[in-house]
Parts: C-alpha cells; sequence; structure tokens
C-alpha cells in the first residue's frame, strides 16, 4: 500500500470539503443575489476548493503542472452559471 497516495487524498479532498463547508456559509459573498443558495454556495466553495487543492497537489510534480491543472479546474467556470441555474431549480 502507497501511504503517499493516502496522504495526497486525505489532503486533496480534505481541502474540497473544507471549500464546499466553507461556500455555504459564505456563498452569499461569493454569488450574485439571484443565484444564492445553500447548494449554490458550496457548488461554488467545492469549485474553487478543488482548484486550489489540486494547484498544490499538481506541485508535487512540477509547478508548470500546478499551473495547468489550476487553469483546467478554472475553465470549468464557463459552466458554473449552468449549475447555479440548476440548483436554484432553473431547469433550462
Amino acid at each position: 500500500m502507497n501511504y503517499d497516495a493516502i496522504v495526497f487524498g486525505l489532503i486533496d479532498n480534505g481541502v474540497l470539503v473544507v471549500g464546499m463547508l466553507l461556500g455555504v456559509e459564505f456563498g452569499d459573498w461569493l454569488l450574485p443575489p439571484k443565484w444564492r443558495s445553500k447548494a449554490a454556495g458550496a457548488a461554488m466553495g467545492g469549485f474553487l476548493g478543488n482548484t486550489i487543492s489540486d494547484g498544490l497537489a499538481g506541485l508535487s510534480v512540477s509547478p508548470s503542472f500546478a499551473l495547468g491543472c489550476a487553469i483546467g479546474c478554472l475553465l470549468t467556470g464557463v459552466l458554473m452559471p449552468w449549475v447555479l441555474k440548476r440548483a436554484n431549480g432553473d431547469p433550462r
């Protein structure tokens, strides 16, 4: 068993969960008024937490890999308006 991988997973997912929980608490500050909800806050917190945790994890490979990971995570932000609409009950 590779204990380094276990530690990596704990840190990576731990940062993600913390981001989601913070998103629930601080989503009102992160989101425009029409998209505010606990679910939308958790989605935004998870999005930011995942970007941070993947970028930090990528540093174990190389700085350029970490930057690529962070950019890849941020590109998914293009989908966030659709995700937030769905989280607030808009079927479109």
